[in-house]
């Protein structure tokens, strides 16, 4: 997602269109010479996207949001990670909401890559900022883990605060999947816990060590 009053250049570079959906360099050549995207290209030969083609490229894929516009729904989908998405389960969450929601309100797609664990990710935090400035109407997920693993209830207390229905999509055919990134964020949670607890053992035992030489 993205909004329109971050689109301040006129011209965008290969590197620069690749960032804002999210693809890689390699890719977004790909899609240049299939015919995907709509490049021009300069005196040098160099491929560059003018900021109208892009808007347009965006707001068709419902990648765009346009400041000061009526409430919408948001379609928002996560997996942890790159291989994930690579494997299509971050857009196959996507199609499955609007395969199953037939009534979606002027939809925008929300995807990213990133642990559940993680509260400052890049789209989750655009998704709050929409929220509270009242720009949501409602938000679709196959399973309230996407939004965030810990602190689903603080999530919900303010959308419901602004009048936003936070509505699960249940997925049972990616139940398995949703289980092994379950268990994947619980490894990584330990692990980190467990460096933290030897950092504070080593720095106790530090600090008795040089108590002891004083003495």
């Amino acid at each position: 997602m993205y909004l329109e009053s971050d689109l301040k250049k006129e011209v965008y570079k290969t590197g620069e269109v690749a960032e804002i959906l999210g693809l890689s360099n390699k890719t977004v050549q790909t899609y240049d010479k299939k015919g995907i995207l709509p490049f021009k290209r300069t005196a040098k030969n160099r491929r560059v996207m003018e900021k109208r083609d892009l808007i347009e490229y965006l707001e068709k894929h419902h990648l765009l949001f346009r400041d000061n516009a009526e409430k919408r729904d948001v379609v928002y989908a996560r997996v942890s990670s790159q291989k994930q998405k690579i494997s299509g389960d971050l857009d196959r969450q996507a199609l499955y909401i609007i395969e199953q929601i037939p009534d979606l309100k002027n939809p925008l797609v929300m995807k990213e890559v990133g642990s559940g664990l993680n509260d400052n990710r890049k789209q989750i935090q655009k998704l709050l900022i929409l929220v509270m400035e009242n720009q949501v109407s409602r938000i679709f997920v196959t399973d309230k883990d996407r939004l965030t693993r810990f602190g689903f209830h603080y999530l919900e207390t303010v959308c419901s605060a602004k009048g936003v229905e936070i509505v699960v999509v249940k997925d049972f055919h990616a139940e398995k999947s949703v289980q092994e990134e379950l268990t994947e964020d619980m490894m990584s949670l330990l692990a980190s816990f467990s460096g933290k607890l030897y950092g504070l053992r080593s720095k106790g035992n530090s600090s008795k060590k040089r108590s002891e030489s004083h003495e």
